[in-house]
């Protein structure tokens, strides 16, 4: 369902899209919505989205929305993009990158007393079943 509502989504930002004025990314039911100006996304697009979400019982999530600069950053999809000296860097985020660190790290305390291949049995599972993402 949140494909659908998106597909209708992008349809509504054709207008900012031709103009090459703001353009929006998604992944399943996540999106980001890039623009020309911190004004443009403000004051037309946001409202623009909030009002399209509301006629389908939908709202933006608080804590998932914000406007901010590429230069400071912002987490999307468990990586955090940002520009720094003018280079474009992906890199994951720091949340991501805790929850890696105290999975292994459980693992490691969990297994003290186990043999060495044991525990190396054990962070191999972790890392075939996809619990723990290392890099990008």
């Amino acid at each position: 369902m949140a494909n659908i509502t998106l597909d209708g989504l992008e349809g509504k930002l054709k207008k900012f899209r031709r103009q090459d004025k703001a353009h929006m990314v998604r992944y399943a039911d996540d999106f980001i919505i890039a623009g020309n100006s911190k004004e443009l996304l403000e004051n037309e697009v946001k409202p623009l989205v909030e009002k399209f979400l509301s006629t389908r019982g939908l709202e933006l999530s608080p804590e998932k929305t914000g406007i901010t600069h590429i230069d400071k950053g912002f987490d999307f999809l468990g990586v955090n993009i940002r520009k720094y000296n003018g280079k474009l860097l992906i890199k994951p985020s720091k949340k991501n990158v805790k929850a890696c660190v105290d999975k292994v790290r459980n693992a490691i305390k969990g297994n003290k007393a186990a043999k060495q291949i044991n525990l190396k049995n054990c962070l191999t599972r972790l890392l075939r079943a996809g619990r723990i993402i290392i890099g990008l």
